[in-house]
């Protein structure tokens, strides 16, 4: 599918938003979503909306202009429950992905942006500027990177992981789900599900209960 085909909504009115608008012109989008809340906050010249059943009668697909994995997960399955569905991958000017590369829907590519050989990449994920991710690395879905990460081959990251500016993750290492790799860490073995990493080496650690 062609994302000339589709009809997209902005789910978000932040930063991100403003960017993609930059980089692929209003004309690529239909409408915007945001919560009321944060109405003050929305700098979009789009039609705005605060129901999702309405937003479904005017756009076809979504893109998901938020960062946070779990308010990534919520609002897609809020919008597959109204009928959209998520867009072709986004990719901005100036990234380089190789042509045996997968990259699922619904996710965003920032500029200078490099995709090794075989990646799989899942559904909406976030990839932000400058993210190197080496040959034959798989991530689920809801994965964020963040600017400066430097993904080795063979990587493979489960769903909602967040990985901080500036981290590295070592040649087949695995990550679990809903893990969160801070600023600057050096993960030189695998993490599992639900661990934080930080450091240089990283240093795994369960995050205190509520």
């Amino acid at each position: 599918m062609n994302l000339n085909d589709c009809k997209v909504a902005l789910i978000g009115t932040g930063a991100l938003s403003l960017e993609l608008v930059e980089s692929f012109g209003i004309d690529r989008f239909v409408a915007a979503y945001t919560d009321i809340a944060f109405l003050n906050q929305a700098r979009i010249d789009l039609p705005l909306f605060f129901s999702m059943g309405a937003l479904s009668a005017k756009a076809s697909h979504y893109v998901l202009a938020v960062a946070d994995p779990s308010e990534r997960t919520r609002l897609s399955a809020l919008l597959d429950e109204h009928g959209m569905k998520p867009a072709p991958p986004m990719i901005m000017p100036g990234a380089l992905i190789s042509p045996s590369a997968v990259i699922g829907m619904g996710s965003v590519v920032g500029h200078g942006v490099q995709i090794g050989s075989r990646c799989r990449l899942g559904e909406h994920n976030f990839i932000m500027h400058n993210v190197v991710i080496g040959h034959d690395t798989r991530t689920g879905r809801y994965v964020t990177l963040c600017p400066g990460v430097f993904v080795s081959g063979y990587v493979d990251i489960d769903e909602r992981v967040i990985v901080h500016a500036n981290a590295t993750l070592a040649k087949g290492i695995k990550v679990g789900s809903d893990v969160l790799i801070c600023q600057g860490a050096s993960c030189f073995r695998s993490i599992a599900s639900g661990s934080h990493a930080i450091g240089n080496p990283a240093k795994i650690m369960q995050p205190m209960k509520k």
